[in-house]
């Protein structure tokens, strides 16, 4: 694992509202909001589980952590939902079909 990496795993932050800021804490679940690495690192893993079920646009595309899933029928969309699902859930994550 290279350097960069390396440091990005002891990421610290704080959190900052209105009535002060809270002690530093380590961050040990989800990416470290405000950090330049945060979104390229959430792209690479996103690339990664969606690899096999990608399809280009205008059929596929994603916005951060929404997937469109466009076709020519209802049937058709709903047997992509259900390849999506099932690649996703596989390894632990959850489609919602808001």
């Amino acid at each position: 694992m290279s350097e960069w990496c390396r440091t990005y795993e002891r990421s610290r932050t704080v959190v900052r509202c209105a009535v002060g800021q809270t002690e530093e804490f380590k961050v040990e679940v989800g990416l470290h909001q405000g950090s330049a690495l945060s979104p390229f690192l959430f792209a690479i893993v996103m690339d990664q589980l969606s690899e096999e079920v990608r399809q280009e646009s205008p059929w596929t595309m994603m916005f951060a952590d929404d997937i469109v899933i466009c076709s020519e029928s209802r049937e058709q969309v709903e047997e992509n939902l259900e390849r999506w699902r099932f690649a996703l859930e596989r390894r632990g994550m959850k489609v919602s079909r808001k």
